[in-house]
């Protein structure tokens, strides 16, 4: 009795052993699906050479867009953020002062489900007091995305004494349809 005792502890301690190795060796096996969304910071020089360099905030999300507005909704990267700059005071007639800037973004992107790979430059700001992100319409296609995202803010245009804010991420963009 003593010996069938020992054989079914010795089998039960086996059996947990074994499931125990396969949980460890097959959790290291599996594939780690990317977020659908990230968000970065990335630092800046200011533009104006009396001011203090600031920190973008970006968020990039998965979403969908029309390529100039019109056709059908393609899988794409959609960014939001902000930055650390004091906002100027509200009123009807905007506060007058040397703080202007201008805003561009381009966003370099790689498929790796799909192999494909490009550049979007955004719409362009101006004159605004407190720099933001422009529309940006990133048409990725559904996939792993891996992207570098360049803020170019400049003095009053996007191309006056440029500076660049640069951040980096991988999300996954899923079709809604």
């Amino acid at each position: 009795m003593a010996e069938r005792t020992f054989r079914r502890v010795s089998a039960s301690v086996l059996t947990a052993a074994g499931m125990g190795l396969a949980m460890i060796v097959g959790s290291g096996g599996a594939a780690q699906a990317a977020p659908t969304s990230t968000t970065m910071t990335c630092a800046s020089a200011n533009p104006l050479f009396w001011a203090p360099p600031f920190t973008w905030t970006v968020t990039a999300s998965s979403g969908e867009s029309r390529p100039g507005g019109v056709g059908e909704f393609i899988p794409s990267i959609l960014l939001s953020g902000g930055n650390e700059l004091p906002t100027p005071p509200g009123g009807l007639i905007p506060s007058i002062g040397p703080n202007w800037y201008g805003t561009q973004v381009l966003v370099d992107w790689r498929n790796t489900t799909t192999g494909q790979s490009g550049r979007s430059v955004s719409d362009q700001e101006a004159w605004k007091q407190k720099p933001s992100i422009p529309v940006n319409r990133t048409l990725t296609g559904a996939g792993t995305i891996d992207f570098t995202v360049t803020l170019q803010t400049g003095a009053g245009w996007w191309f006056v004494n440029p500076q660049n804010a640069v951040c980096q991420g991988t999300i996954d963009v899923i079709s809604r349809s």
